[in-house]
């Protein structure tokens, strides 16, 4: 993360200057593309595996895990986006990468994973109630503190 922050300043003061793409052979996009794409699967479940050995080692609720540890870490690669957007004085990126992502996870992702096995509705559990109406309310908070204020680029 310090990286992407040391690139974000570096990057916002040639802002103005134009930059040369560099072009690269479609070969290698293609094993990028598929490398990441494995490191993606495998560290995921890896690290799926490690919070859940975590939790029944320490004698707390999986749950909690998958709201706390689990839930941050698959944010963090939007929130690094976010912010060097930010950073580079570019708003629309930040605030569509938010937005984007959220839309494609409860759209895209539920969609498939419902198609592929049904979703049944079963029980709330009231630890996951609570955080579903604490995180409401902050996020109606910070809506009706930041009302007045408007995104626009500098």
């Amino acid at each position: 993360m310090r990286y992407t922050f040391a690139i974000a300043r570096n990057g916002a003061d040639e802002a103005g200057e134009e930059q040369k793409i560099k072009e690269m052979p479609v070969w290698k996009s293609v094993l990028y593309i598929a490398g990441g794409l494995a490191g993606l699967i495998f560290g995921g479940q890896l690290f799926v595996d490690g919070a859940s050995g975590l939790a029944r080692s320490w004698g707390v609720s999986e749950s909690v895990i998958g709201l706390t540890l689990v839930a941050g870490g698959t944010s963090l690669p939007e929130l690094a986006t976010s912010v060097t957007a930010a950073l580079k004085k570019n708003p629309g990126i930040a605030i569509g990468n938010v937005i984007g992502s959220n839309l494609f996870n409860i759209f895209f992702v539920l969609g498939c994973s419902a198609t592929v096995s049904p979703l049944p509705m079963g029980n709330i559990n009231n630890l996951d109630l609570s955080v579903l109406i604490a995180s409401s309310l902050l996020l109606w908070l910070v809506g009706w503190f930041f009302r007045k204020r408007t995104i626009t680029p500098a």
